[in-house]
């Protein structure tokens, strides 16, 4: 095991961690830091208070991402769907 030392928020925070995975949480704190740089709101805010807030706003982005996500795949399907409907009336085989 690793010990990494991240700083978030200028606290530092020694996290243990497997081989491989420093990339990740290296990651995981820039994103930290860069979502309170861009809510200067929380940082008036308690220790818990703020991560709690930081955790909901982190929350709402990936569930708006998620739902971007499926959107384009439903998009995604229909133009395959029209594409394969074209072929048919063209006379092209498809896979």
């Amino acid at each position: 095991m690793t010990i990494l030392k991240l700083i978030i928020d200028n606290i530092g925070y020694e996290i243990e961690c497997k081989k491989g995975e420093e990339n990740l949480l290296r990651k995981a704190e820039a994103l930290l830091n860069s979502s309170l740089e861009n809510n200067p709101h929380l940082k008036n805010l308690s220790q818990s208070k703020k991560f709690l807030m930081l955790s909901l706003v982190l929350a709402a982005d990936l569930s708006f991402s998620k739902k971007k996500i499926k959107d384009d795949d439903e998009d995604f399907k229909k133009i395959l769907d029209e594409l394969s409907e074209l072929e048919k009336k063209i006379g092209i085989k498809s896979d």
